[in-house]
């Protein structure tokens, strides 16, 4: 993807407190960064270390302000950077008192990649090993980075939705998209551009895919197809499906999170 004179220059940092069983151990900062010239907020979450650390860059789910980066989602994160790793997060154009509007997959997908280059400017980031998780509409943003081509060892997604021309969506799905995307008739294409279901040959990237079998919001189905197409490919995957795992796999929280890990140390070269 191109790379304009300003995207990913950082233009505020601010400290913000973390919950109290991080104190001492990890620092988060509320940024602002460019993009097309448009300031845009996420955070940067970095344990205390002297040394450089590995890259995490974490795409949020939601759409707008609803699925935001709140304390509930810091806290998550604040143990993402335990595991030593610089994390970054966008909250995506538009959203959180940033410039622009939320594209739902669009043109929000150079946050993540202006995300990205700000991190190879950070002094304590280890820019040659970054890795990346996406989480429902995170995932999707996940697997269009990748598609453009973005610098990554490894990703995985949780609950991620690959086929958006599939009808009917869960409730209200449809109805976002139709806002942020455009009528479903006169922008197939854009819904297609979105659907990783339709571009398997563009996941060149190790990724790690798990959802539930009792998501109501994204069809594990269409994951399952997905995987059948990597496996054809000779993609570098693994999948794990869920029994009655819900769309964020609550009931796995600890079992998500340790396969991630797991799988980022297979590609991460300071953690093999």
């Amino acid at each position: 993807m191109k790379r304009n004179k300003n995207d990913g220059k950082m233009i505020s940092k601010i400290e913000v407190p973390v919950h109290c069983d991080f104190e001492g151990k990890i620092t988060i900062y509320s940024i602002e960064y460019l993009v097309d010239e448009l300031k845009v907020v996420g955070f940067i979450i970095r344990p205390k270390s002297d040394t450089k650390l590995p890259v995490l860059i974490f795409n949020r789910g939601g759409n707008c302000e609803y699925g935001k980066l709140d304390d509930e989602r810091l806290y998550r994160l604040s143990k993402y950077a335990l595991e030593g790793y610089v994390v970054l997060a966008s909250q995506y154009r538009g959203n959180d008192g940033g410039e622009g509007k939320d594209a739902f997959g669009g043109d929000d997908v150079r946050d993540v990649f202006a995300l990205s280059w700000l991190g190879d400017e950070l002094p304590y980031a280890d820019k040659d090993n970054k890795v990346m998780i996406g989480h429902s509409r995170g995932g999707m943003m996940t697997y269009l980075s990748i598609k453009k081509g973005i610098d990554i060892k490894a990703a995985a997604v949780i609950g991620a939705p690959t086929n958006l021309l599939r009808r009917p969506l869960a409730f209200p799905m449809e109805s976002v998209l139709a806002e942020l995307v455009g009528d479903f008739t006169e922008k197939r294409s854009e819904y297609c551009d979105r659907s990783a279901l339709l571009w398997p040959d563009k996941i060149k990237t190790p990724i790690l895919i798990q959802h539930g079998d009792a998501d109501l919001r994204v069809n594990y189905e269409d994951a399952e197809e997905l995987v059948e197409s990597l496996k054809k490919n000779n993609s570098e995957y693994k999948f794990i499906l869920y029994k009655d795992g819900d769309h964020a796999l609550n009931k796995y929280e600890k079992d998500r999170d340790r396969e991630i890990f797991d799988w980022f140390s297979l590609y991460i070269n300071d953690k093999k």
